[in-house]
């Protein structure tokens, strides 16, 4: 598995960018960074405390740089989950705890403390504020996760909504907030972090359309085959890890650093966000960024392009409805997707901007 670049090494200006572990030495991928305890941790409007240094390794970077591209001053605190430092679960909970512990210790009055994932659940809701201080807001990236995973059970659920701070949770898509309520309260609703990169695609020819990212349950084999047939001058790939053969398309069953992941994304004609269900879509936002067509269903990427967006298809559109919009990504004006990229990340900086200093 290839280790993803430091973060700290392309942060925008007004950043300071920390790596912690029980030790209270360098993580991995944070190298030059400096203890947070400090006297050199400067002071922030929003202190970002990311407990998946590696997953949410670019999620973070744009967070933050959107922060400060909105004029807030932005610290973050990373810390390396079990699969990233190849330590234990029970030694990232408690690396987890003391970042959480270390951003009280260092927040200034005004201070807002974001936590960008819900290592404990909803049980989150309770324990990150009582050690952060308030407000501490959580991003609910899965409200009905995929997998098995600790503090979701009703009882969980019942007991946070009881004890929580209100607007204590955050989601990114209408989606999610639906399937929260009555179960989490009042709730905080922001756009998927997005950054006008200004940089324009490279598509290939023959046309390449690509599915990228890792497999999970929810990807919709059947569809991607059916559409197979339907795309004979068309070049099918899917790369991330975990893929099972998809008839059809030339499947890439391994990990992809940053950089490629970068490169398959500016090079392609359309990207497609094969889900039968999801909340959001860090992939569909790189493409928005790079303005390159995506293609999903609207109730999950509007919140992102808009309902305006041409390549949005409904919840029950099948293989032949899917193939006609991806003909149309490819053949669409490049000035459709900048103005797009423009509308979107403009919305999201304005509704980031408003929160911090809220």
């Amino acid at each position: 598995m290839s280790t993803p670049r430091n973060v700290a090494s392309v942060r925008p200006p007004g950043t300071a960018v920390y790596g912690l572990s029980a030790s209270n030495h360098q993580s991995e991928g944070n190298e030059g960074v400096t203890d947070p305890t400090g006297p050199s941790c400067p002071p922030a409007d929003v202190i970002i405390v990311n407990p998946l240094a590696g997953a949410l390794r670019h999620y973070t970077k744009r967070l933050q740089q959107m922060l400060v591209d909105s004029g807030s001053s932005v610290a973050v605190f990373s810390v390396p989950e079990p699969s990233f430092s190849g330590r234990s679960r029970l030694a990232w909970v408690r690396d987890y705890a003391s970042a959480l512990l270390r951003a009280r210790r260092v927040r200034r009055h005004g201070c807002r403390v974001l936590v960008t994932w819900p290592v404990l659940g909803h049980i989150d809701r309770v324990v990150a504020p009582l050690l952060a201080g308030r407000p501490t807001t959580i991003v609910m990236h899965d409200p009905l996760p995929l997998v098995r995973a600790v503090g979701y059970s009703s009882l969980s659920t019942r007991i946070a909504t009881l004890l929580a701070p209100k607007h204590s949770l955050l989601v990114h898509s209408e989606l999610a907030a639906e399937d929260l309520a009555g179960r989490a309260g009042p709730l905080v609703q922001l756009p998927h972090p997005i950054v006008n990169l200004a940089t324009a695609p490279a598509p290939s020819d023959p046309p390449v359309v690509r599915v990228l990212g890792q497999w999970k349950p929810d990807r919709d084999l059947a569809l991607l085959e059916s559409l197979a047939p339907l795309l004979p001058d068309t070049r099918l790939e899917i790369v991330g890890r975990g893929w099972p053969p998809v008839a059809g398309w030339a499947v890439r069953d391994e990990f992809v650093s940053e950089d490629e992941m970068d490169d398959l994304i500016n090079t392609s004609s359309a990207v497609l966000i094969p889900y039968r269900r999801y909340y959001q879509s860090g992939i569909a936002a790189r493409a928005i960024e790079a303005a390159v067509p995506v293609i999903g269903t609207a109730r999950e990427l509007s919140s992102m392009t808009g309902a305006s967006y041409p390549f949005l298809l409904e919840q029950d559109a099948g293989a032949s409805e899917w193939s006609g919009t991806i003909r149309s990504a490819i053949a669409s004006d490049t000035a459709l997707l900048e103005e797009v990229r423009a509308d979107a990340t403009a919305w999201a900086l304005k509704e980031w901007k408003t929160w911090a200093r809220s």
